[in-house]
């Protein structure tokens, strides 16, 4: 069985890592050979080689967008439209192939579809992302992409936690949606830790790009609280950024007088390095899809404290792998840190528990066959 994955960017991150895992288990369990057709060259190009993974690069464009105006409004129209021509063009690059079902990777990008259709083969389409997570706007009117999401090409549509699909509900045909929990596991090499103490200051690790979605302001406020009140942790914030809210928590933390605690630490290829001198994880987004790094983090053994917006939620167990705190309550989110000041001995005890729990339900091949079923009943 031949397949053909559409992504919408080139990255390395956590839609592609989740893309390249599900890839990878699909031909190793079932023999699916993977093809992948990417809107440009990118740091994913390097992972597909290094897997042996056939990919072709041409440039196709977005149907949903952050910006606003007529302009821009026009703009994006005039992106469909070009989309829409470049179809045949695409699916030639993969005649050789043969591939019996694309699937798409991202609400983000629609050419999946169209490109399921002009070759005449079913389509699954998967959403990772929530569209007020990043402010998105589609291009097209909702009459319109509604019109396409309900094309009965795709056969499926897959979203990665019940928060997605209450949050789809209103766009898609509700009879082929499917919650599918996102996987995640060690990367090759990684070993699991086998204690989590405290050495020092508890550190704090919050992970992904320095954004307003990712709101890892809210840690630093939670930070200066706690240091008012004589407790004193280091937090790590892992990630590349956005240059102009990198500005703001670092203005923030000179304000504070608290850039002795406070590590940036940027982009690494070595998450997991960072992770092991870590003891509890944090995750103060808003309208998270799922959260890959909560996983991680749990699969490193720590308890985590989530914000309750999005996905966040469902993948804790309050008082049992983590604590869950009302986002926006920097009060309540210094609380359930200060908790495992004064109680270090849940740090090992829920960490053990939050790994469990990892490993049983959010891993990747749990995820790779419940994909694969979905796969089997579309190209009957």
């Amino acid at each position: 069985m031949t397949i053909l994955f559409v992504t919408h960017y080139a990255g390395f991150y956590g839609a592609n890592k989740s893309l390249l895992s599900l890839m990878l288990l699909l031909r190793d369990k079932h023999g699916v050979q993977p093809l992948v057709l990417l809107p440009s060259e990118g740091p994913m190009c390097a992972q597909l080689e290094k897997g042996n993974i056939s990919y072709k690069v041409s440039h196709y464009y977005w149907w949903v967008n952050c910006n606003n105006g007529l302009f821009q409004w026009l703009l994006n129209k005039r992106k469909q439209v070009i989309n829409y021509f470049r179809v045949p063009k695409l699916c030639r690059l993969f005649g050789d192939y043969h591939p019996e079902l694309v699937y798409t990777n991202s609400v983000c990008v629609n050419i999946g579809i169209f490109m399921a259709r002009y070759m005449q083969i079913p389509h699954i389409w998967q959403y990772r992302e929530a569209m007020n997570q990043f402010n998105f706007k589609l291009s097209l009117s909702k009459f319109l992409s509604q019109k396409i999401w309900a094309l009965p090409t795709t056969k499926t549509h897959i979203l990665i936690s019940d928060y997605m699909v209450a949050a789809y509900r209103q766009f898609l045909p509700n009879d082929r949606m499917v919650r599918i929990y996102n996987g995640v596991d060690l990367p090759n090499g990684v070993a699991e830790r086998n204690e989590n103490v405290i050495k020092g200051k508890l550190k704090v690790v919050c992970s992904g790009i320095l954004c307003i979605q990712k709101n890892q302001l809210e840690l630093l406020q939670a930070q200066v609280v706690l240091r008012q009140r004589g407790i004193e942790i280091e937090t790590y914030l892992i990630g590349s950024n956005k240059q102009e809210y990198l500005t703001l928590l670092q203005q923030y933390v000179r304000v504070n007088h608290i850039e002795d605690m406070v590590h940036f630490v940027g982009h690494t290829d070595d998450v997991f390095g960072v992770l092991r001198d870590m003891n509890i994880g944090v995750v103060a987004a808003h309208d998270e899809a799922f959260g890959r790094v909560t996983i991680e983090y749990m699969l490193m053994h720590m308890p985590v404290v989530v914000s309750d917006s999005g996905a966040n939620p469902e993948l804790i167990a309050e008082g049992k792998t983590g604590m869950i705190y009302p986002l926006g309550d920097v009060e309540r989110l210094a609380e359930s840190i200060e908790h495992y000041v004064n109680h270090p001995e849940l740090l090992q005890l829920q960490g053990d528990a939050a790994a469990k729990v990892a490993k049983e339900e959010f891993s990747a091949e749990k995820n790779a066959e419940l994909i694969y079923e979905q796969i089997r009943k579309s190209i009957k």
